[in-house]
């Protein structure tokens, strides 16, 4: 099945894709477009790198948890109202954030803005969800999944290239902008949900219990959810195993980093034009089994140099994005209701393992950071290949 007959945008319906992967990449165009503005902030504000850099890491926690909020209310009321709700929120926040001279605003205001962002996020995914399936539904995930790798490439080339221009207020400016054409886009789409549920507010969210309480959904959820922490690890601490462990100057690691980039961004994109037609189940078999024995080469070899460090990292990365586009058609599939819970559990899940998996590659105990991403990355792949394989066992 591909899309539905009925005119879903009103602008058409081949429009509708290239707005859902927008809406998609509204986290790292959030996060990544002020980044190179972050020092000017803290002169500007008269605050500290520390209390600015909490921004960032704020912005996540409140992003992750907010998607648990939106979901269950989609399902209710419908995808188009609670986007709209987001984007007037995400475009108050910007502009808020672009006329205050606090650093306390600005940080209660970039909560806030985490809060409109989720509602465009998991709204993206249960829209699709709604609106397709089968294989032209993993070819769309397949997409947004590369976009969703690509903005934060492309985004703090942009903040930075604005700099030159405007000052740091002026890429909150162009945030709004951009929370603005998620509201126009908002007001030409059609509702996709199609049964709305006529529960009160607290049965709503009481939905997020009953689909966890769906062992289908459950079992792979907290599976695949796990499978963000290797990569999410490398991204905590990299710049330290390049510059401090390995004594690479930064230009040097921004090279090592692009190839690594160039691959999650491939890969997801190879999926879709070699590997689509493959059985799933088994394709992330063979790919959590490479994981798990690159991670143990990592462990025991690739503290050695740079190079074999970077090698031994990229099938890691290759297989983790690979296997996103078809997991996440597995856990859309394994429930068929409840669209919007089920898309902000996918979205909230792999945030929170990401988060802690940062937490954890930084830590000060490890013998060195290129171990704590092997270990990480070795024991993680190992344990989801053995679950997995129960999980298909019982299927």
């Amino acid at each position: 099945m591909t899309m539905q007959s009925k005119r879903i945008f009103s602008i058409g319906n081949r429009y509708l894709i290239a707005y859902l992967t927008f809406l998609s990449s509204f986290a790292p165009l959030s996060t990544d477009m002020y980044l190179p503005a972050l020092p000017a902030m803290a002169e500007n504000l008269a605050t500290s790198d520390e209390l600015v850099s909490y921004s960032m890491t704020s912005f996540f926690l409140i992003y992750a948890l907010s998607t648990l909020f939106w979901g269950p209310l989609s399902d209710k009321y419908g995808r188009r109202l609670i986007l709209l709700a987001g984007s007037a929120i995400y475009i108050l926040s910007c502009l808020v954030i672009a006329l205050t001279d606090s650093i306390w605003m600005l940080l209660m205001m970039r909560g806030l803005q985490a809060i409109g962002c989720a509602a465009a996020s998991a709204m993206s995914l249960a829209i699709i969800k709604d609106v397709l399936r089968g294989q032209f539904m993993e070819k769309i995930v397949s997409f947004m999944q590369a976009a969703h790798v690509l903005a934060p490439m492309c985004a703090p080339v942009i903040g930075g290239a604005m700099l030159y221009f405007v000052d740091w207020r002026g890429v909150f400016w162009v945030q709004a902008l951009c929370g603005l054409l998620a509201l126009c886009g908002a007001f030409c789409l059609r509702e996709t949900a199609r049964n709305k549920q006529s529960l009160s507010l607290g049965e709503s969210f009481l939905r997020i219990r009953l689909v966890l309480g769906n062992a289908k959904f459950r079992r792979p959820f907290i599976l695949f959810s796990a499978m963000a922490m290797p990569f999410m690890a490398y991204l905590a601490v990299s710049s330290f195993v390049y510059q401090v462990q390995f004594g690479l100057s930064p230009q040097a690691f921004s090279l090592f980093f692009a190839l690594n980039a160039a691959v999650s961004l491939g890969a997801p994109l190879a999926h879709v034009y070699c590997f689509s037609r493959s059985p799933k189940r088994r394709l992330i078999s063979l790919e959590l089994l490479i994981m798990t024995i690159s991670g143990f080469a990592m462990v025991f070899l690739a503290s050695l140099n740079a190079w074999l460090f970077a090698l031994l990292m990229l099938p890691l990365t290759f297989c983790g994005s690979a296997m996103r586009p078809p997991s996440t058609v597995i856990l859309m599939e394994a429930h068929p209701h409840d669209n919007g819970t089920v898309a902000a559990l996918i979205q909230c899940g792999g945030l929170l393992f990401a988060s802690f998996s940062m937490f954890l590659a930084a830590l000060d105990f490890w013998p060195n950071p290129v171990f704590a991403i092997g270990l990480i990355a070795s024991f993680t792949s190992l344990a989801c290949f053995l679950a997995w394989q129960k999980i298909k066992t019982s299927a």
